[in-house]
């Protein structure tokens, strides 16, 4: 988690790893996220990912 110059706004970034259990595929993804707040409440959620590494997994086409 990242702060930024203003104080109700927080970037998060995280991955995760597993096997896809139909296949026994390797899946690695990184996930960012930015979170803007108002009045203690979420605002704002903008969260970015690859879809290429999706559509890559076991059959070409996600899971």
């Amino acid at each position: 988690m990242y702060t930024t110059g203003d104080p109700d706004v927080v970037v998060m970034e995280w991955s995760v790893a597993g096997t896809v259990v139909r296949t026994g595929s390797t899946y690695a993804m990184r996930y960012a996220a930015f979170v803007t707040f108002r009045s203690g409440e979420i605002a704002t959620y903008r969260e970015y990912w690859n879809p290429q590494v999706f559509l890559a997994a076991p059959d070409g086409q996600g899971f």
